[in-house]
């Protein structure tokens, strides 16, 4: 029997993982700082892929549901590798700018975003924003791993944003791609 397609959707965010230099410096900053439970933290020697012999701890965030239940909570994971060799911890753990990486997370609203705002200022943290992006309003902040993260509260123009650009988002793709690669070819022939 073939699955349809309601039966094979994605259900959203279970968890986005990164590495971290430090796995009580990371615990610290998103439990302690931010106010995002600790709700587990495994020890591992084996890559879960490959079989090679890595000692790791794999922590997790709940980020969302602050307790609603398997299958209806979104965690923030990171894992802690120390003693691998060829890490550059320099390169892994320089701050990142906003466009090559960064993780979003949805407020109730502009007041939750506020609130957020007044909760990074008194636990220290820097923040750029609120930013008024159209679809929504951010604030940004860097964790001590040098990741990017936002929280983001929707604007009145969302939901209308998406449905309007749905219909024009595969046109549009498509005219990037043509000026890219004229804008290449041309940077070619002036090299």
């Amino acid at each position: 029997m073939t699955a349809t397609r309601r039966e094979i959707d994605a259900l959203g965010l279970h968890h986005s993982a990164y590495r971290c230099r430090d796995a009580e410096e990371t615990r610290t900053f998103w439990e302690d700082r931010i106010g995002f439970p600790l709700v587990m933290a495994l020890q591992i020697d084996e890559h879960p892929t490959s079989g090679e012999a890595v000692s790791y701890m794999h922590i997790f965030f709940d980020i969302g549901s602050h307790g609603a239940g398997p299958g209806q909570s979104n965690y923030l994971a990171f894992f802690d590798v120390p003693f691998r060799e060829g890490d550059d911890p320099a390169e892994l753990y320089k701050t990142r700018w906003g466009m090559d990486l960064h993780f979003a997370m949805r407020v109730a609203g502009h007041a939750a975003l506020g609130a957020w705002a007044d909760r990074l200022s008194a636990a220290g943290i820097p923040f750029e924003g609120p930013i008024r992006h159209g679809i929504c309003s951010s604030i940004y902040f860097h964790d001590p791993n040098g990741y990017r993260f936002e929280f983001t509260a929707e604007n009145d123009a969302e939901t209308r944003e998406f449905l309007e650009h749905g219909d024009t988002a595969h046109e549009n793709l498509h005219a990037w791609n043509n000026w890219k690669a004229a804008e290449a070819e041309r940077r070619d022939r002036a090299a």
